[in-house]
């Protein structure tokens, strides 16, 4: 007999149950390692290297004038601060939202927290 001709051994409410089970373990294992932590991380730490060129230029290399910093080096601080913050905003703000959605569809699927690594 072959595969496609194969008896049905399996009655309709195992298939279900085991469809619904086998969906829950696929979106249990993509939401485990969808990057939401690596993008709160790395939001969280250009935010921070940026604030801390900006504290850099403003107080130990010459502070700010109306023609920008005195030196070179507040110059140099400058160009990290505004690389970094506007960037670091962004990738905050989707990790954050990411979060949130992380947490709205374990509260529809009926588990209390997503999976950890």
């Amino acid at each position: 007999m072959s595969p496609a001709m194969a008896p049905i051994t399996h009655s309709v409410s195992s298939i279900v149950g085991a469809a619904e089970s086998s969906w829950e373990q696929n979106w249990k294992a993509r939401n485990a390692e969808d990057g939401t932590n690596q993008l709160v991380r790395s939001g969280i730490a250009m935010l921070v290297i940026g604030i801390t060129a900006t504290a850099l230029a403003a107080l130990v290399f010459g502070g700010f004038t109306q023609q920008g910093p005195h030196s070179s080096a507040g110059w140099l601080c400058m160009m990290f601060a505004l690389m970094t913050l506007p960037f670091g905003i962004t990738v905050s703000a989707l990790g954050l939202a990411k979060s949130l959605r992380n947490r709205h569809l374990a509260r529809l699927c009926g588990t209390s927290v997503l999976p950890r690594r």
